[in-house]
């Protein structure tokens, strides 16, 4: 469903309308000022990429970056929660 944008020429403010076809009106009233005096104007376009099209765009650095980061994290030692247990209680 395209998005149509309207440029009002009274206040400079623009205005967007989903239109559920290709048919948009030239004009229409502006949701700032509602003067009529608004022309259609080219919008961007919007692309949604996927999470693994988002992954594979990354820094190739990065996975390095991320394991220097938890090295030097002493949260990040998986044995730091094992020297804290302590150990059960022999049964007798």
């Amino acid at each position: 469903m395209p998005i149509y944008e309207y440029h009002c020429r009274s206040c400079e403010g623009l205005t967007g309308k989903y239109s559920p076809s290709t048919k948009a009106p030239n004009t229409l009233p502006c949701k700032h000022c509602h003067s009529n005096d608004t022309h259609r104007i080219i919008s961007g376009a919007v692309y949604h990429q996927s999470e693994a099209t988002k992954t594979a765009k990354l820094d190739p650095k990065y996975n390095k970056m991320v394991d220097r980061a938890m090295q030097n994290s002493s949260s990040a030692d998986p044995e730091r929660i094992l020297r804290k247990l302590k150990p059960f209680p022999k049964k007798t």
